[in-house]
């Protein structure tokens, strides 16, 4: 196994109260960087920073709701105000609301965009304009999904968003290459990052497995592992790329008779 050493590098994971950015968050803790968790949910961002104690100095969560520019700005000047400057920023935040378009109000669709784009946009601009600054390159990470190429029912603005954050990265990896700053997306797959088992999910669940190769659902360290690798100077010469990380799901049509001609 490859291991990685960050002991030089401040991050800032959005949205690593728990799922896939807490993975993210203590994996490169115990690769030796220093890291801001975040989120909106008070006592869950509470309970993710305390069960992180071991790491001590090395982590802080701050508050922010990525909607907002002014919170957003507050939580870059804590950073950096503790550390220094930011090295990696992983987009992680997102809604993903469960409605159909002609039954979807306008509240719905905008949080969705506003958390999974604005924020990414906010948040990778403010990291840019620093990471420009301090004149050492620097990794950007941004957590899309698989929904970003394929449609699912239910799901137009979480799958829109998804699409919008590949293109953004894309756009986003042309204008800092210069400054040698990294802009890459993961797509993960099905990941169990603890929702409720209700017999939709477990519905859910059950098919989008039958037709994932590797026959299991993916875990949040297993993307983790990715976002751990494009942050790394393994991938110096990785950008605009989307990585999936979703047992094999997004390859083709598994699980279905094979074809007699």
């Amino acid at each position: 196994m490859i291991k990685f050493d960050y002991r030089d590098k401040v991050a800032l994971v959005t949205g690593s109260s728990r799922g896939i950015g807490f993975a993210t968050a203590k994996m490169l803790l115990d690769a030796g960087a220093k890291v801001m968790i975040n989120g909106v949910d008070e006592a869950r961002l509470e309970a993710a920073a305390k069960s992180l104690g071991k790491y001590r100095g090395n982590v802080i969560a701050h508050r922010a709701d990525l909607k907002s520019r002014a919170e957003v700005e507050g939580m870059f000047k804590a950073l950096i105000g503790r550390w220094g400057g930011i090295d990696i920023l992983v987009n992680n935040a997102a809604d993903r609301p469960v409605v159909k378009v002609v039954d979807m109000t306008d509240d719905v669709w905008d949080r969705n965009m506003d958390t999974k784009l604005k924020g990414a946009y906010i948040c990778s601009q403010l990291a840019a304009r620093q990471m420009i600054k301090q004149g050492r390159g620097g990794k950007i990470v941004c957590v899309s999904s698989g929904s970003w190429k394929v449609a699912r029912e239910a799901a137009a603005a979480y799958c829109a968003s998804n699409a919008g954050m590949v293109m953004f990265a894309n756009c986003l990896a042309l204008e800092l290459g210069p400054h040698k700053i990294n802009v890459n997306c993961v797509a993960p797959g099905l990941i169990d990052v603890g929702e409720e088992q209700t017999p939709s999910k477990v519905a859910y669940d059950r098919a989008t497995v039958s037709m994932t190769p590797w026959g299991r659902i993916g875990r949040p360290e297993d993307i983790a592992n990715a976002i751990l690798m494009l942050c790394s100077p393994q991938a110096d010469f990785m950008t605009g790329v989307v990585i999936s990380v979703d047992g094999g799901l997004s390859v083709g049509r598994y699980g279905i008779p094979v074809s007699p001609y």
